[in-house]
């Protein structure tokens, strides 16, 4: 497959694979923790749901190679910088992966004991402060959103997790983005929200260098992360908040995205996101996000979909997969919705019409 490949593009198709080995190799250490804990090794759960087939693991492992390789394509259209593969500190990531193991210790012992509500007091300092849904630990990591440990620990659990993958998988955005907005982002105002640590704003600052990001997240140790994340990027904005209560005016962004949002959420909170999105936008200005695949998307990898929130505390994951976002965009008055998928992910643009 690489002989077909242009030269240009082998480099950075073959850095986001040496990287993806790197995640995997590091994901193969974890169950030894299960076993600390429970006595009984764990396989992966690929591995060990009894409706996996070989083919399966070889599908997942072929759609892992196409978003690599869609990655590397992207990048060589100049839709976004060879800049996005830029690694971090070699001495950070040493010193953050005997951390992640040492989590994932605790992580498995909530995993066991299906505790999902457990929280340290910096963490309780927070839960007054955020809605019900949001109160426990998602993934069963520690602290939940809520800790300056969780903030510190994210990107780099969610890459294990994804065998390196996360990354190109946010990026899938961009290219739909771009289409409607093919410019460098002079005199637009866009809007994330769940934004997290930031990591999919370094992203589109880079592939829109020159417009504005609002950057929304309900966990202040999360959002105090992205503003560590992003000190070298100018004209972002960091606001502390809730997505399904946006405290902004009626039509003032250009765009309202998001990333790995809405499986965490329940419908009537999606929907409520949805419906702020598109009260916050100017007309013809449009939502977009990254998120799971659902049922409907991707049946060679169903096995994982079933599996996911049962390895994982997703108490809203179940209900996201089987209620496609493209109805329910739709159905809130969005049109000319587009999409892309890659490995486990799919993104969505739709945009909100112009009036009569």
């Amino acid at each position: 497959m690489l002989s077909k490949i242009p030269f240009q593009n082998k480099l950075s198709l073959g850095y986001s694979l040496a990287r993806s080995v790197h995640f995997t190799m590091q994901q193969m250490s974890l169950p030894f923790f299960e076993l600390l804990v429970t006595g009984k090794s764990k396989d992966h759960p690929s591995v060990k749901h009894p409706s996996i087939e070989p083919k399966h693991l070889k599908k997942s492992f072929q759609e892992l190679y196409h978003l690599l390789r869609k990655d590397s394509e992207n990048i060589a259209k100049g839709l976004y910088p060879i800049e996005v593969l830029k690694p971090e500190s070699v001495t950070k990531h040493a010193i953050r992966y005997p951390k992640i193991l040492v989590d994932g210790y605790y992580i498995s012992k909530r995993r066991r004991d299906h505790s999902a509500k457990e929280f340290n007091q910096e963490a309780r300092e927070f839960l007054h402060d955020v809605p019900e849904y949001y109160q426990r630990n998602f993934h069963y990591q520690s602290g939940g959103y809520l800790t300056k440990k969780s903030a510190d620990l994210y990107e780099h659990q969610v890459e294990i997790l994804f065998s390196g993958a996360a990354d190109a998988m946010r990026r899938l955005i961009i290219p739909l983005m771009k289409e409607h907005y093919p410019n460098q982002g002079e005199n637009l105002h866009f809007l994330e929200v769940g934004a997290g640590t930031g990591r999919l704003t370094r992203f589109m600052k880079l592939a829109f260098p020159k417009v504005r990001i609002t950057v929304l997240d309900l966990s202040e140790p999360y959002l105090k992360k992205a503003q560590e994340n992003l000190t070298e990027f100018s004209r972002i904005d960091f606001i502390h908040g809730k997505a399904e209560e946006l405290p902004f005016l009626d039509a003032q962004f250009d765009a309202v995205y998001s990333c790995f949002l809405f499986h965490e959420l329940p419908l009537a909170i999606r929907t409520k996101v949805i419906d702020e999105s598109f009260r916050t936008l100017k007309e013809g200005g449009v939502l977009g996000f990254v998120d799971s695949v659902q049922k409907k998307d991707a049946e060679d990898l169903e096995w994982a979909l079933e599996q996911f929130p049962v390895d994982f505390h997703e108490p809203f994951y179940k209900n996201y997969s089987q209620n496609p976002m493209e109805d329910l965009i739709t159905s809130r008055g969005f049109v000319g919705l587009r999409k892309d998928k890659g490995f486990f992910a799919k993104a969505i643009l739709a945009q909100k019409p112009f009036s009569a």
